[in-house]
């Protein structure tokens, strides 16, 4: 083993010790937000609040979705009991499966093609579709298909992994798949309560014929649809397909462009360095240091920026970061 080697893998072990936990006030103030925005029909008595609230909600949702990535890493916070606990309930309220999920994403990290990944149904699809209207198609509506995909990888179906399963994790994804069940229906509960606060009507009819029933029906389908779903669905869920196509699928385009450009053991992906805007909205937890995370995945994400030195440094073999922001690597992936 050379010096510079050692001195990387020394470097890299001290970083893997550091437990801080510096994302439970970023967290907590998310889930604040999240009710306020959620309740807020309640009291602003008009229509026009639904709209407002939509891309807001989907954003925090987003921060939610991301937060589980950092708990299946066992990474989100410490200790381990409450990273367990914080990753299995807001994985719960955006209707994924964390057992399920943890095994899931494990398997990407492990795939080494574009086949063997199964987040490559994500990106895929997009890159190998011709530039232009129909790049742009699959991209925006092949929202609804990935949907579908992700409900049976990381829903209550519980799948996503090819692996032989262990007793204890087929249980524990079994539980999970209740405590995802029982987070809808308190969400729709929830949120049907608050459309008819807004709109003004009983939530639960006096009568029991057959109009009030359609009413309480109307208020928990639209009330879930407005308020968690329609937001999850259409924001945070596109979001992540956006990221996931820069991170990835233009990994694959500049080595389709370049051969070997970006070299390494498994799948490739990139660094991005945005500005605060973006990293607000598109990369909570410094998720756009993903090519970091790729190469050294037990490092926690708030000391990736140091690992991103180390491997400029060192020139670590793999590593790969684009210029620019992700509005422009966006581009350069829907172009190339």
């Amino acid at each position: 083993m050379s010096v510079a080697t050692a001195e990387l893998d020394g470097a890299l072990a001290a970083l893997r010790k550091e437990e801080v936990n510096v994302a439970l006030p970023g967290l907590a103030l998310a889930y604040a937000l999240l009710v306020a925005l959620f309740v807020s029909p309640a009291f602003f008595h008009t229509t026009w609040i639904f709209a407002l609230v939509w891309v807001p909600l989907g954003i925090l949702q987003y921060r939610v979705v991301i937060s589980g990535h950092e708990a299946v890493h066992k990474t989100l916070c410490f200790p381990l009991w409450l990273n367990e606990l914080l990753g299995v309930f807001g994985q719960a309220l955006v209707g994924v499966n964390f057992a399920a999920y943890r095994l899931q994403h494990l398997d990407h990290h492990r795939a080494r093609t574009l086949e063997e990944d199964p987040d490559g149904h994500i990106y895929g699809g997009i890159i190998k579709t011709p530039r232009g209207a129909r790049r742009i198609a699959v991209w925006t509506l092949g929202t609804l298909v990935e949907i579908l995909v992700k409900i049976r990888q990381k829903g209550t179906g519980g799948y996503g992994t090819l692996r032989e399963q262990r007793p204890d994790e087929v249980r524990q994804r079994r539980m999970h798949t209740l405590y995802v069940i029982l987070a809808q229906l308190t969400i729709m509960a929830s949120a049907a309560a608050v459309l008819s606060q807004n709109l003004g009507v009983a939530l639960v009819p006096t009568s029991f014929a057959l109009a009030p029933l359609a009413q309480t029906a109307a208020l928990l389908v639209g009330g879930y649809a407005l308020l968690w779903t329609g937001p999850l669905f259409t924001v945070a869920v596109f979001l992540n397909r956006s990221r996931i196509l820069i991170e990835h699928g233009l990994a694959l385009l500049i080595n389709d462009e370049s051969p070997g450009a970006i070299s390494g053991p498994r799948i490739p992906t990139v660094d991005i360095v945005p500005n605060v805007i973006e990293r607000v909205i598109f990369s909570p937890f410094l998720f756009n240091y993903h090519c970091c995370h790729h190469l050294y995945m037990t490092v926690p994400h708030y000391n990736l920026p140091k690992v991103r030195a180390l491997c400029r440094a060192h020139g670590v073999k793999g590593y790969h970061e684009v210029q620019g922001s992700y509005l422009s690597a966006l581009r350069r992936a829907m172009s190339a």
